[in-house]
């Protein structure tokens, strides 16, 4: 059914020849019917967890509106990368909003090797981001240490310490 509603309220986004300015226009309207400012749900890329442009600071209240925008915020996205083939590509998810400043994505992914012990070897990814809409750090098979505590942000002091306590770990 939802993909129902994408066909019948992209209009022109879907015809081959529709220009960049149309379906930016379309999926920007769109997605502002769907959106609720109040709502308990984000779109965001899976890895990262940023939220770029056309769903940055857009908020939906229910988990299908916020599919239906993930799929248009991906045509947006392509619709502009016809111009600019540099822009960032984003395998967008529907995520449960939250009004902390700081977001942390993290992804394991299997590498092709093995351990000593025989075990698969992987690699892990950290990202770091501030209100879903800028990467701070991104850090990959390094040491991993919490930035906020239960009520805000933890001094750098704090956070310097975990990260020699962290590094010295496997030493």
């Amino acid at each position: 059914m939802t993909d129902a509603v994408d066909r019948n309220t992209s209009r022109g986004s879907d015809r081959p020849n529709a220009s960049v300015s149309d379906i930016v226009s379309t999926v920007r309207d769109r997605i502002s019917t769907l959106a609720d400012p109040d709502g308990g749900f984000v779109v965001a890329c899976r890895e990262s967890g940023l939220r770029p442009e056309p769903v940055r600071d857009v908020r939906f209240g229910r988990y299908d509106d916020a599919e239906t925008a993930a799929r248009l915020a991906a045509r947006y996205r392509a619709a502009i990368r016809r111009v600019d083939p540099a822009l960032a590509t984003y395998d967008f998810v529907v995520s449960e909003a939250s009004d902390e400043t700081v977001e942390i994505a993290r992804v394991r992914e299997w590498t092709e090797g093995r351990r000593e012990n025989g075990l698969p070897q992987s690699r892990q990814t950290v990202t770091v981001a501030g209100n879903g809409s800028d990467e701070w750090l991104r850090v990959e098979n390094g040491a991993v240490v919490h930035f906020t505590g239960p009520d805000s942000l933890l001094d750098d002091e704090f956070v310097t310490r975990q990260l020699d306590s962290k590094l010295t770990e496997n030493a």
